[in-house]
């Protein structure tokens, strides 16, 4: 039988085993009871069946050798101690490597002998259990529920696997027929045609049921990125010698499969660098009177239409101590700069090759792990905040649209370009008048119901002359995280949906816009960048 064309799924289903077998080792760690070992023996018998039945004998005789170790466990006949759980870690990492092998585009068998026999030897020196485990609590027998009609079971859903190229495909496809529909909805509107115009409003009812499907079929938890970083953190913690109670809230948001596909190496260097950089070794703690376990918490939670991703610490924070000093050497910072604001701070460790470690290391001391995060967190068309304080931790957020396809902008000219402004950034427009037009401390702002918010002129930013009527135009209030500003442009253009194309922008060039659309008179527009406005 061949077996190639069932490569994918088996790799598939080896994923969400490997995941299942690692959280549950994970809990097993922290003092899990049965419970575990009998989620950690099923796990690693279905991936002996599923290696076997697939011929890939590395995978084989790698999940039955853990399988007896396990069963020796589930039946108390040996202990669950530090090397044990050390030994059943490296058998799962050795487990996953023979699957990649087996799968990869040129399939081979891995030499798993000198893991195997550790798996042995780990079953010969353990000794009996004396743990009392967590369901062998004494509990009273359960209450005689009262008998009721049966109830009839229900109906099960229908899945079905399908390849993520594929939806990539009918994304793109979905987008297309946007930028049709709004091309033909203006030549609609400019010949009149009562029909015409009909056909063309229930040919967009029909589109966005269609677009909401696609939508929705593409939206997946983040947990399915999430369930690798607890073993990651753990990992980490424990070649740093740190002690780190790690926790996920939010698990059940979903974002778009491309969003959550991108995102992963950005949280991992978050992780990576709290861990580093923030989370204090136990001694330490204890000195400064903190617990010798740290927190680190990953949050997922919706705001409006985006996405806000959280990595949040209780370690040292950021120490303006060493980032002042090596930005003054470096020249980001003028030299009589005293104290850097959480904006300035973000600017200036997200510039590539920052770096206030002492040595390099293999986690850390390169400079490059904050500029990918801010790099990648830009092209995505999402802003990034930090919030530090000294001794106490650091909280650092990603805001993400939900998806990168197809988002709504309001439209806004300067000179006879147009530009789109996404709609989650803005909270109200105004005609600019004379009166609303003031200066503070040196500094031009718009004064909207007694607020006063900096004012930017979108002509200037793009490399325009400033206007000879300062207070002409249209204000747009944006808002990013606390952050407000009243962006200056000529005119309104109105709302549309617009396909957001991404691109690399020219190196060295201004970072003011994320993305680029096609708009319905076939006209390119650039889209702005809030974060770079604010």
């Amino acid at each position: 039988m061949d077996t190639g064309r069932y490569a994918k799924l088996f790799l598939s289903e080896s994923k969400e085993n490997l995941s299942e077998i690692n959280a549950a080792l994970l809990e097993l760690e922290r003092g899990g009871s049965d419970a575990a070992i009998a989620r950690l023996f099923r796990a690693v018998h279905t991936m002996k069946g599923m290696g076997g039945a697939m011929g890939y004998t590395s995978v084989a005789e790698l999940s039955h050798e853990l399988e007896t170790l396990l069963d020796k466990l589930r039946n108390s006949a040996i202990a669950v101690t530090r090397p044990m759980i050390d030994t059943l870690f490296a058998g799962v990492d050795a487990l996953e490597q023979a699957v990649d092998a087996a799968t990869s585009a040129t399939p081979q068998q891995l030499d798993v002998s000198a893991v195997i026999e550790r798996i042995r030897q780990a079953g010969q020196d353990g000794k009996p259990q004396t743990f009392i485990a967590e369901s062998a609590t004494a509990s009273p027998p359960p209450k005689p529920e009262p008998e009721t009609a049966p109830v009839p079971p229900p109906k099960a859903t229908r899945q079905i696997r399908i390849d993520s190229k594929r939806l990539d495909t009918l994304m793109n496809v979905l987008g297309e027929l946007v930028i049709a529909r709004d091309r033909i909805q203006k030549i609609a509107e400019r010949v009149g045609d009562p029909e015409l115009l009909e056909a063309t409003l229930r040919a967009t009812q029909i589109l966005g049921n269609l677009q909401n499907e696609v939508m929705t079929s593409r939206m997946v938890p983040v947990w399915q990125v999430f369930e690798r970083f607890p073993r990651v953190v753990r990992d980490t913690a424990h070649s740093l010698g740190k002690e780190v109670d790690f926790k996920i809230e939010g698990r059940d948001i979903e974002l778009d499969r491309s969003m959550l596909d991108e995102m992963g190496e950005p949280v991992l260097h978050l992780l990576r660098n709290a861990l580093d950089h923030g989370i204090e070794t136990p001694a330490e703690r204890e000195k400064a009177g903190k617990t010798p376990s740290a927190t680190l918490i990953l949050t997922a939670e919706r705001d409006r239409a985006t996405v806000l991703i959280r990595v949040t610490d209780d370690g040292r924070g950021i120490d303006q101590s060493k980032v002042l000093p090596r930005a003054k050497k470096l020249g980001l910072v003028d030299k009589s700069t005293t104290t850097l604001t959480e904006q300035e701070l973000v600017a200036i460790i997200s510039r590539p090759g920052f770096s206030t470690a002492d040595k390099v290391t293999a986690i850390s001391g390169r400079g490059v792990g904050f500029d990918i995060v801010a790099s990648r967190v830009r092209a995505l068309g999402g802003s990034l905040e930090v919030h530090t304080d000294a001794g106490l931790g650091t909280a650092v957020s990603m805001r993400l649209p939900l998806t990168l396809a197809i988002s709504r902008a309001l439209l806004a000219k300067v000179e006879q370009e147009t530009y789109a402004i996404p709609l989650t950034h803005v909270l109200e427009t105004f005609s600019l008048s004379k009166p609303m037009l003031l200066e503070s401390k040196g500094k031009p702002v718009v004064a909207i119901r007694d607020d006063l918010f900096p004012a930017i002129w979108l002509r200037e930013r793009v490399g325009l002359p400033a206007p000879a009527n300062p207070a002409s135009g249209q204000v747009v209030l944006v808002e990013l995280a606390e952050r407000k500003a009243a962006l200056i442009v000529d005119q309104f253009d109105g709302q549309q949906e617009i396909v957001v194309k991404q691109f690399d922008g020219v190196n060295g060039s201004r970072t003011l816009f994320s993305g680029a659309t096609i708009l319905g008179d076939g006209s390119p527009a650039l889209i702005v960048d809030a974060s770079s406005l604010l």
